[in-house]
């Protein structure tokens, strides 16, 4: 059983990142952002097209969780580009995130993995935390390499914007690993 350490809501900054709670002065970047089916599409729970009630739904379920997950947006000079989160936090642990496709390709995903992974092991006592990727998704399996996590093997996922059960390659980085990987 997970234990978390008191805080307050996260509010997490790098050198050019926000990673905070949505609002709902978040719902039309994050429709914008996460509507795009080469986005919606690497991941498991979102369906494509992504409507604002998906959003407003997103939200409420959000304060509903009970602290059962974590999920924060990413942001960049106060705009949503993206997400990251725990979800099962004192099961599963999983950890996941997106960015909206213009955002690709310019390390926003390893930056903000790194604070948010740090983060989580600060918070939380886990030793392993778990994710992964569709198997047709590379640049996030090498977004994982640097971020420390290591392949366990692989398994099927169903993607709600396919519409249909994917391969998934699936990762852990344990608390050893990420510490060893430290400055």
């Amino acid at each position: 059983m997970l234990q978390a350490t008191a805080f307050a809501e996260p509010h997490i900054e790098t050198s050019r990142l926000v990673l905070r709670p949505a609002s709902s002065d978040d719902i039309d970047a994050l429709v914008e952002e996460i509507s795009d089916i080469a986005v919606a599409g690497m991941l498991a729970r979102v369906p494509c097209p992504y409507r604002r009630r998906d959003a407003e739904a997103f939200l409420d379920s959000v304060a509903a969780c009970g602290g059962r997950d974590l999920p924060l947006t990413i942001a960049l000079d106060d705009r949503l580009i993206g997400g990251i989160g725990l979800s099962d936090i004192r099961r599963d642990c999983e950890f996941g995130y997106w960015l909206g496709q213009a955002h690709w390709g310019r390390g926003y995903a390893t930056e903000a993995g790194r604070a948010f992974l740090a983060f989580a092991f600060d918070t939380y006592d886990t030793d392993a935390i778990k994710s992964g990727v569709f198997f047709d998704n590379p640049a996030s399996l090498k977004v994982q390499g640097k971020l420390g996590f290591e392949q366990t093997g692989t398994s099927m996922r169903h993607s709600l914007a396919r519409g249909r059960t994917v391969e998934h390659i699936d990762t852990v980085l344990t608390r050893a690993r990420f510490e060893s990987l430290q400055p």
